[in-house]
């Protein structure tokens, strides 16, 4: 093999591990698993001492499940962490009360709807309720 042909053979590997890299980092990252359903089929789950075990702060948030879980004041919600345009794990800002997705720039309502796109379909939201220091989060 001749050094041209050699030099020629190297370029062409690292520009495909180069493109190989910038096109995955391009898709999904952080990618979670669906939430798993309870025996009904639907999803089901009581986080215990809310208020010490699962790390939420107020104006904060944890991730159970696959499910984001906020506190915005009194009040907690529950959603799909799992961004509907290319499955990102998604955040929350609790100045804003909303859920945006660090990968492209998408953001739910406290909802789950769609604020901002590029995501067209709305989160999975989930129903939310204290019993004791206790929290369920369900759905319906």
């Amino acid at each position: 093999m001749e050094r041209k042909e050699f030099v020629s053979l190297l370029g062409l590997g690292a520009g495909a591990l180069v493109i190989h890299t910038c096109l995955g980092a391009c898709g999904k990252s952080s990618v979670a698993p669906a939430p798993a359903p309870g025996p009904n089929g639907k999803v089901d789950f009581t986080i215990s001492n809310i208020a010490t075990n699962a790390g939420i702060t107020s104006m904060g948030y944890t991730i159970q499940n696959s499910i984001i879980i906020a506190k915005n004041g009194n009040t907690y919600l529950a959603v799909s962490s799992i961004c509907t345009h290319q499955g990102t794990i998604i955040t929350y800002n609790g100045a804003t009360n909303k859920f945006p997705c660090p990968a492209h720039g998408s953001v739910f309502n406290a909802d789950g709807s769609v604020n901002t796109g590029p995501a067209q379909v709305a989160l999975k939201s989930y129903s939310t309720q204290i019993i004791g220091a206790d929290l369920r989060v369900y759905e319906v």
